[in-house]
């Protein structure tokens, strides 16, 4: 009878410790879910962490515009290991799920190098938590699938994809100062 309470002890402490790791990885990999400009971007391409590029020579890594007249809403982040991912939003609405005039994700952001380009196929999954003009905020979440449209070797030779492959972009979030024009 003691070794099962002893058993059943150890069991509860293993499974508390694993769910609190899960926890704390999710944490310190992807930024919190937050409404106040913290300038934050994150999100699992293909089950790999993307945030944003922290220092480094981009002045810029991550940035959101407003087009007041277009009623057109641009965001776009560069992450540490040089990936892009852009969001094209039309009419941009708070606590709505918006759809994406088109979404973008490019490997290797290095004209040198070899580039992939994923255009967005399934483009409704964009929440916007906060859409504040005058405060200057846009928070929320997104995800997508993109499908490689083409692959680029340098700046000026584009080659359309060979094969059907594709990148599945889940839990993004998003916090950010926003630029209105």
């Amino acid at each position: 009878m003691k070794t099962t309470k002893t058993y059943f002890l150890i069991l509860f402490t293993v499974l508390l410790f694993t769910a609190n790791q899960c926890q704390k990885e999710d944490l310190n990999g992807l930024p919190p879910e937050t409404q106040s400009g913290k300038n934050t971007f994150g999100c699992y391409v293909d089950g790999e962490l993307f945030t944003k590029l922290k220092g480094g020579t981009m002045q810029d890594p991550l940035k959101a515009t407003y087009y007041r007249e277009k009623n057109y809403l641009f965001l776009r982040c560069i992450s540490f290991d040089r990936q892009y991912i852009s969001l094209h939003i039309d009419n941009p609405q708070e606590k709505k799920n918006n759809s994406l005039r088109s979404g973008l994700y490019m490997t290797n952001y290095n004209p040198e190098n070899i580039s992939h380009f994923f255009l967005c196929e399934d483009c409704s999954h964009v929440f916007i938590t906060k859409f504040d003009t005058i405060n200057r905020i846009v928070s929320g979440t997104f995800e997508f699938m993109g499908r490689c449209a083409y692959v680029s070797r340098d700046t000026l030779t584009n080659i359309y994809c060979s094969e059907e492959s594709t990148v599945q972009i889940t839990k993004g979030r998003f916090d950010v100062k926003l630029n209105v024009y």
